[in-house]
């Protein structure tokens, strides 16, 4: 059967052995192979060609579950958050990496390797998917009372060894990991031995003392589970046919075939497994483009370590990374698009690419810098990703190098200058770099979070960690807030506010710093239209918020009573007020008091653009030179900005 497969399907010798091996009656597979030129066996259609499989029964002790399970991605410590064999069990060892082409000449081979330290880097991985595994998608209660029922999905898998050690090849699932799990936990199995085990003998005896148990009408509980777990049905693949113009590799195309299989799973994989695995397959996709290197490729995966960053001159600073994958994931550049179109529809049904999938692929990678409980990180995922709002996709910005106090200062300029003049679009590339880094700190810290609010759960400010940030950055008292959240993220885990000047603020008893919070954001970086939060000192400025904060309020309850008395409907189900009007002798006087307040209102705005806004670079210490001012009087143009009314 080896040299059959060699033939059919250019296997090389230590794959054709290890499915011969595998496979429970190899000559009844050599015969169903059938000619060389024109094997006949299964064909499957995947995106970018056709793949090649044997359907049989194969022996489980010659088959190994994926020791890099999907299912496990999301729960993985990678070596830029934790330096690996320094944060306990759970990160003891860098996370088995993903199957790469055997033979690089020939990517389109039905035949895997994967890179591994040593067999204990194997040993190790193959027990934290097995413990995963058990405790979340458990087949033993069904597998021990009628078996496998469902073919594994099988590859020729070359485990190379980094300390020098003979590579060791063996069929390893791609689809099946936890039914072959499980049979390993009821056979007794231990998973990672299964590629270094060449004692046939002792297995062929094995076999036959239960062969005979079954002849002698044996049928107590442990024979039974071994006769129905010693062969599970299985789907080898053993080819790959790519389209005519195509270059999809086989590892491509096997994980398509994967992807495609959990759509609708018996358990699907999550959202979180999901969005880990279509972001990885981004990054090879992009890779193979030659869009991103290879060091890249790792960086953003957070397969290196911040040692392995920092040598190859990538940031090793989480913000820094952070503001980088989300540029990937948000670029304007037809390339990149392509390319990320090309691995999403690999890999899933979808026929669109929104930016909310985006958003969710760069926050799978970015949390990837972060170390702590699985739970916790679950959270935040759900919460960095509305981070990023239209505007981080829209706008043309970059993820510079530049030190926060210099990014600070730019973003201030940038505000001055939109403040200047009179504008409320986007202030420019500085602040929005300035808000996606802060974005980190802020969510990662639980600072800033998603609407919490259900049913009965009454939470007025609902907008998304992505407004309030936009919200933050078209201000200077909100720019000096963002600049402050890094700054203190790079000392501790305390994130402190600070004024409009960007002093740090002091609680009313002066006992510490004043920290912030998803309240305190909200509050004091409200909607347009509404003021900050009533304030509990008696300063003059103190004052003056919380005069403005009345002066809104009592505005929008004019707008709800103006809406309440249009809505009230008459017999004819019309408004009244459009039938019955509203006596000249009530209206004239609101004209007045409007235009009075708008009159105002006018002089205010051009006050407080002549008192924070300019057209030229700031000084550095933030303070607007008077001298350099223009010096406009701020009722000049006053009527011309007016109505005729």
């Amino acid at each position: 059967m080896a040299e059959r497969l060699k033939d059919a399907f250019k296997l090389s010798e230590a794959s054709a052995s290890a499915i011969a091996n595998a496979v429970v009656d190899p000559s009844d597979v050599r015969a169903s192979i059938g000619a060389a030129d024109d094997p006949d066996v299964e064909r499957i259609p995947v995106p970018g060609g056709t793949l090649l499989g044997i359907r049989t029964s194969v022996w489980a002790r010659r088959t190994m579950p994926d020791p890099r399970n999907p299912r496990t991605l999301p729960s993985r410590r990678h070596p830029f958050a934790v330096e690996p064999g320094t944060g306990g069990e759970d990160s003891k060892f860098r996370p088995v990496p993903e199957p790469r082409p055997l033979d690089p000449d020939r990517p389109q081979s039905a035949e895997l390797a994967v890179d591994i330290e040593n067999s204990h880097h194997l040993a190790w991985a193959s027990q934290q998917a097995a413990r995963f595994v058990l405790a979340e998608n458990d087949w033993r209660t069904s597998i021990e009372s009628q078996g496998v029922m469902e073919a594994v999905w099988l590859v020729a898998t070359t485990y190379q060894h980094g300390d020098g050690s003979e590579p060791v090849t063996t069929l390893t699932t791609v689809e099946g990991s936890s039914r072959d799990t499980a049979v390993h936990n009821l056979l007794g199995i231990r998973s990672a031995d299964v590629p270094y085990d060449d004692q046939d003998a002792k297995f062929r005896a094995h076999i036959r003392r239960l062969n005979d148990a079954f002849e002698r009408g044996e049928r107590d509980k442990q024979t039974v589970v071994a006769l129905r777990c010693e062969r599970i049905p299985a789907l080898i693949l053993v080819g790959f046919r790519p389209h005519a113009s195509g270059t999809t590799g086989f590892p491509t195309a096997v994980k398509s075939f994967v992807a495609l299989r959990h759509v609708d799973p018996p358990k699907p994989w999550g959202e979180g497994p999901e969005n880990e695995s279509l972001a990885d397959e981004v990054l090879d996709e992009l890779y193979r483009r030659d869009l991103i290197t290879g060091t890249q490729r790792d960086y953003y995966a957070g397969a290196c370590t911040r040692a392995e960053a920092k040598a190859a001159h990538l940031p090793v600073d989480p913000v820094q990374r952070a503001a980088q994958i989300v540029r990937l994931f948000t670029s304007p550049d037809d390339g990149v698009e392509e390319a990320i179109r090309v691995a999403v529809t690999s890999q899933s049904t979808r026929k669109r690419i929104t930016s909310k999938l985006m958003n969710e692929l760069a926050t799978a990678l970015i949390l990837r810098a972060v170390a702590d409980d699985p739970a916790k990180i679950d959270q935040i995922r759900r919460y960095l990703r509305h981070a990023f709002g239209k505007a981080v996709h829209r706008s043309d910005w970059v993820a510079t190098g530049r030190t926060t106090d210099q990014l600070v200062e730019a973003a201030l300029d940038e505000v001055r200058e939109a403040i200047g003049k009179g504008s409320t679009d986007e202030p420019g590339p500085a602040s929005m770099e300035l808000a996606i880094r802060a974005s980190y700190p802020l969510v990662v810290t639980g600072r800033l979070n998603a609407d919490r609010g259900s049913s009965g759960n009454a939470q007025p400010d609902r907008r998304t960690p992505g407004e309030i940030l936009d919200t933050m950055r078209r201000s200077l008292h909100g720019v000096h807030q963002l600049g402050q959240a890094l700054r203190d993220f790079d000392d501790g885990p305390l994130l402190r506010a600070v004024d409009e000047q960007g002093q740090v603020k002091r609680l009313a008893d002066d006992s510490a710093d004043q920290v912030v919070s998803d309240i305190y954001l909200r509050h004091e970086f409200p909607p347009p239209g509404k003021a900050k939060a009533a304030r509990a000192g008696d300063t003059p400025m103190d004052r003056y918020h919380n005069a403005l904060g009345a002066l809104g309020a009592a505005l929008l309850e004019v707008d709800h009573a103006f809406a309440g008395l249009t809505a009230v409907e008459g017999d004819d189900g019309q408004p009244l007020v459009d039938s019955q009007g509203v006596e000249p002798r009530l209206t004239d006087s609101w004209r007045e008091l409007v235009s009075r307040l708008d009159e105002e209102m006018v002089v205010w705005a051009r006050t407080f653009r002549k008192a924070y806004g300019t057209k030229r670079t700031a000084p550095a210490n933030g303070d607007i030179d008077e001298d350099e001012q223009e010096d406009v009087d701020p009722y000049a143009d006053t009527d011309e900005e007016l109505t005729e009314d």
